[in-house]
């Protein structure tokens, strides 16, 4: 199975990605596309599969929309263990998920796929989404092993040189439009702001040329006003039709992300910030950072500025081992989404 599934993520890489987005743009979706199967390779799915072993049978994955390359990375890894995968498939998009099941079916794959929320009988369930919606995917299917993943955000944290920081913070930023649990709701910084904020326009700038920022839910303007205004009457704005970076007292800090937004806080140091984001401390995800010795109680994941939706394979997914577990009798622990 597993020279079946590097078959399969081949193909895929080699699709065009332009209508697989869910909204980005054609060029931005294509390098995510790249970067998600990337990590994807003999070795790194062979050491996947023995540290989730033993896998079930068959398992369902339940899908979210909005990061379009979510089930590329969980299919890959239980397909090369020869397992069966259903996946079920975001009703507003499921152009990622039909192609992928298409192409795992003709390398002699066991993937199949439908927008039903009722799943068909499997060993094992794996959900994303909100908490909401993962509860009661909870409730539904009490009797199988059930890994929830639901609401978490990520943060970045910049202790040295801004103008270097910013350089990859950018790709944080920029990949997938800010969607998703991995990508930076703000970055709080214990050095320059300004030259932070300065660096980070000129980046967006930049990147905006290459990877475009695709369309915007328009529900999302009142939020996007909303920042804007504190950032002029709190602090400092740079912005362009297309991004917008701030600078504000983090006070005023909001644990999610806008397409293309950078809300920069000024903080006084790592303790500072953990003592300050107690309260949020069960919804995060990823610290992206350029300080080596950080320590932020209620982080699951560590990585390097420019890595936050970049994730490597083997890993963790929030303190649960990828598709580890599932032969249990027991539900599992909710993580990310």
């Amino acid at each position: 199975m597993l020279d079946a599934t590097l078959r399969a993520l081949a193909r895929l890489r080699a699709h065009d990605a332009s209508r697989l987005g869910q909204g980005l743009s054609s060029e931005n979706a294509q390098a995510c596309l790249h970067q998600s199967i990337r990590p994807l390779n003999r070795d790194s799915l062979i050491a996947a599969v023995e540290r989730a072993k033993p896998l079930p049978k068959s398992i369902a994955i339940v899908v979210p929309y909005g990061v379009f390359t979510t089930p590329i990375e969980w299919t890959a890894i239980a397909a090369a263990a020869g397992t069966s995968v259903h996946l079920k498939a975001p009703a507003l998009d499921a152009s990622l998920v039909k192609t992928m099941a298409d192409i795992f079916s003709e390398e002699g794959l066991s993937v199949s796929w439908s927008t039903d929320r009722n799943l068909p009988p499997v060993d094992a369930v794996v959900a994303f989404g909100s908490d909401e919606s993962v509860a009661e995917l909870r409730a539904a299917y009490p009797h199988v092993p059930f890994v929830g993943y639901g609401h978490k955000f990520s943060l970045a944290y910049v202790g040295g040189d801004p103008v270097v920081a910013a350089r990859t913070l950018a790709m944080d930023v920029v990949r997938y439009d800010g969607r998703g649990c991995m990508a930076p709701a703000a970055i709080f910084c214990a050095s320059d702001c300004v030259a932070l904020a300065e660096s980070m326009a000129d980046a967006l700038r930049h990147a905006e040329s290459i990877w475009p920022r695709g369309s915007v839910d328009p529900a999302l303007g009142p939020e996007w006003r909303r920042r804007m205004g504190l950032g002029r009457v709190t602090g400092q704005v740079w912005a362009e039709s297309q991004w917008a970076v701030t600078v504000t007292p983090m006070e005023y800090f909001t644990p999610s992300s806008l397409p293309r937004m950078v809300n920069i806080h000024p903080v006084q140091g790592a303790a500072h910030l953990a003592a300050f984001l107690g309260p949020w401390r069960s919804w995060m995800s990823t610290l992206g950072t350029d300080v080596a010795d950080i320590k932020l109680p209620g982080v699951h994941r560590l990585c390097r500025l420019g890595w936050m939706q970049a994730p490597t394979i083997p890993r963790d997914h929030d303190g649960r081992l990828m598709l580890g577990g599932l032969h249990s009798t027991t539900n599992g622990d909710d993580g990310c989404a």
